[in-house]
């Protein structure tokens, strides 16, 4: 029994040194930070890189963060895990994010707090610490579970990733083809203990209930299904990778702008190219109308299926409305977009004047005043009440929708976050990211977006420092 057990974990040892090899993961003498939970799947990872170092020709470091959801029992967790780098001998980094004095304070949803909270100590950590390597601990059923929410969403299934960049350096996922059985197997030769977070057994979240109602009767009826997942979803990403670069190819080549600088196809020209390059075109020619993913309903399958058919069509002239302003149309063998300006659309900025109300869209209104003038009728009609202190020079606010690059600087976080990113994590849709409000100082500093989160300059419960009292109200 003890050979065929230490068979089962040679063969895992060399499956993950050559998928680190394939998938060239660690380059010679890479510093790696393992992100470790304490969990099974973390503590084995930090373990397997810890005990490898030599072989892999790599320097490994730990970090661990206390999202402070789970008092003492959280703190705990730390300390297993330091006390843990300190038997395998490798330096260790704790870090605390108070989410429920976040959540308090500004709102927001818990895993999009905890992930953006987690992810801003390890880009700090690995900057301070020169590592260029982010290690975590996701495996085989990890990716079936995310191919198969992903096609439950309606969404082309990829999976996740196996690297890919990060502030700071590469995530990279080297157990990602190991089943979570066999590294339950590691723990066991190796009599090393973990913690167990109780969350994970709650089905609060969709990744739980999959984990615990679904995947289980895909195994039982193909016990290599996780295996075949990651398979896929390598497969999926490397195909999806060069159908985008050869649409961007053959884009190009057919590509005409008019003289508002608005792009432009031959009918012909476009029904000629591959239909699966096509579709991949599509979100490439809105590229040119709005930055980055400022168009409303840029994913949207509705949206890309009726331009796919209108542009291969030849019955008729067509006009289709656009977000923003912009339309597409189909004249005789010309397909082009135009404004109804005739030009690009170019954001525009309203003053939020001290104790002037202004209406932002037909769903809300904006206000703020100091404190003591706060005008009670709209105090009573308000959906959100914040308290912020800023020195005179960055004063007024303004209000915009939000733009390619803007940031904000989160409670918790050690580095300010894009709000494309915040957008994705607080699950936004891409038609409600341009009706939100996004407040500026004078110089342009991104301090809050009411409705969805404030920066660290606002709280909700007012201190004494707090000058200014900053209202949303719904119409």
């Amino acid at each position: 029994m003890e050979k065929e057990v230490d068979k089962i974990m040679h063969k895992m040892i060399q499956d993950v040194y050559r998928f680190i090899e394939e998938q060239s993961l660690l380059r010679l003498h890479a510093r790696v930070l393992v992100a470790c939970s304490g969990g099974v799947d973390s503590v084995a990872l930090l373990h397997f890189l810890a005990a490898n170092q030599k072989r892999l020709k790599i320097e490994v470091g730990a970090a661990h963060v206390d999202h402070m959801l789970r008092g003492n029992e959280s703190a705990v967790d730390g300390e297993f895990v330091g006390e843990l780098c300190e038997t395998l001998g490798i330096p260790f980094f704790a870090g605390r994010v108070p989410v429920p004095e976040i959540m308090h304070k500004t709102g927001g949803n818990v895993q999009a707090v905890c992930r953006e909270g987690r992810y801003a100590f390890f880009s700090d950590v690995m900057k301070k610490g020169h590592y260029d390597v982010l290690a975590t601990a996701h495996h085989a059923e990890d990716q079936l579970e995310t191919v198969l929410m992903q096609v439950t969403k309606g969404n082309t299934p990829s999976g996740i990733p196996i690297k890919r960049e990060i502030d700071g350096g590469m995530l990279i996922r080297p157990f990602l083809s190991v089943r979570k059985d066999t590294l339950r197997g590691y723990m066991k030769a190796n009599d090393l203990r973990f913690r167990e977070d109780p969350s994970n057994a709650s089905d609060a979240y969709m990744r739980n209930r999959f984990r615990q109602q679904i995947v289980p009767h895909i195994l039982e009826e193909n016990a290599a299904a996780a295996e075949k997942a990651v398979i896929l979803g390598e497969r999926l990403q490397e195909d999806e990778t060069f159908l985008k670069a050869l649409a961007q190819e053959r884009l190009e080549e057919i590509i005409q702008f008019t003289d508002e600088g608005l792009p432009s196809v031959d009918r012909q020209l476009f029904s000629n190219v591959p239909t699966a390059l096509q579709r991949r075109m599509i979100p490439l020619l809105l590229g040119y109308l709005y930055d980055e993913e400022k168009i409303a309903v840029y994913y949207k399958t509705a949206l890309i299926g009726q331009l796919l058919h209108h542009l291969s069509s030849k019955e008729g002239n067509v006009s289709i409305d656009l977000p923003l302003g912009y339309r597409f149309v189909r004249a005789y063998d010309q397909l082009s977009f135009v404004h109804e300006n005739g030009q690009r659309l170019t954001d525009s900025q309203k003053t939020l004047s001290k104790g002037k109300k202004i209406e932002w869209n037909d769903r809300s209104w904006l206000y703020w005043t100091t404190v003591g003038d706060v005008d009670k009728k709209l105090l009573m009609m308000a959906k959100d009440v914040m308290y912020f202190n800023l020195p005179d020079e960055c004063l007024p606010l303004s209000v915009r929708q939000w733009g390619k690059g803007d940031r904000i600087m989160l409670s918790g976080m050690a580095h300010s976050k894009r709000l494309s990113r915040l957008f994705i994590d607080e699950k936004v849709s891409k038609t409600e990211r341009n009706r939100l409000p996004v407040v500026v100082t004078a110089q342009g500093e991104v301090c809050a977006v009411p409705g969805l989160r404030y920066s660290i300059r606002f709280t909700r419960n007012r201190t004494v420092d707090d000058k200014y009292i900053f209202i949303l109200g719904q119409n």
